[in-house]
């Protein structure tokens, strides 16, 4: 193995690492599943190609044993004799760059399905009604094509309607959020029955705002769970969100009366 064409970063400091610790990093290798290693080998990606059959199957063994993102299970696969079998360890598929780049459109295509449904959301939605903002129409029922983009910011998204487009692909923490709703003169209400053009978010124990959610219209709401291009922007029922987020603190914002 030709140590001078990588580095090996000890862990810690791979995850503090000002380049790898960027969204499209994180959320495209799925860091947070990785345990167990103590160090991660940064190379150009045609490199494990270079290496003799043994030594890559020590590497790609090895991303299967530290649970490293982008490692599916050989069912999700369509037809199996489509992967090189260098690849295919203990009973599951190692994606990598370079070999993902040369498997066969469909292949990709039905792979990704799969893990959207087996890992990130199954569909259920609400169909897009007639009468939908045109600012939401835009996103209602897709996924987007940048990583990042969160719950959050889909609610601000909603509620300055659209008039900023770039703000929905926006990853948005918890101040900066109730900061614009501040601006936007949203405030807390005294209901458990939101209406038209409200905010409801979701607290656990510590308020940390868990989850929020832009209501379009009685039982519909606007929603984006989680923060990677497998979360789709949809239109969910009450029921749908309560069967999501129903064990944590639920708080309604409203905005002001204009005078």
């Amino acid at each position: 193995m030709n140590h001078l064409d990588i580095l090996a970063i000890p862990i810690d400091e791979f995850f503090s690492h000002s380049t790898y610790s960027q969204i499209h990093y994180m959320n495209s290798y799925e860091y947070w599943n990785i345990k167990y290693a103590k160090y991660v080998i940064v190379a150009e990606s045609n490199w494990i190609e270079q290496l003799s059959k043994e030594e890559k199957k020590f590497i790609l063994t090895a991303q299967v044993q530290c649970k490293r993102g982008m490692t599916v299970p050989i069912s999700f696969i369509h037809n199996i004799k489509d992967i090189p079998v260098d690849y295919i360890q203990n009973g599951h598929v190692v994606l990598q760059r370079t070999m993902w780049e040369n498997l066969n459109p469909y292949t990709k295509e039905k792979l990704l399905l799969r893990m959207v449904y087996e890992w990130w959301d199954k569909g259920e939605c609400q169909e897009v009604p007639v009468n939908l903002p045109n600012h939401i129409h835009l996103f209602a029922n897709t996924f987007g094509k940048k990583q990042g983009a969160n719950c959050l910011a889909a609610v601000l998204y909603a509620i300055t309607e659209g008039k900023n487009p770039w703000l929905i692909h926006e990853w948005v923490h918890q101040q900066t959020f109730l900061e614009k709703l501040k601006q936007c003169q949203y405030q807390i209400v005294k209901t458990n029955r939101p209406n038209k053009g409200d905010v409801v978010i979701w607290q656990d124990e510590n308020d940390n705002i868990q989850h929020a959610a832009y209501c379009i219209e009685e039982n519909l709401f606007f929603n984006k769970h989680g923060q990677t291009i497998f979360n789709p922007w949809k239109l969910l029922s009450t029921e749908q969100l309560n069967k999501e987020w129903s064990s944590l603190k639920q708080l309604i914002y409203r905005r002001a009366q204009q005078n």
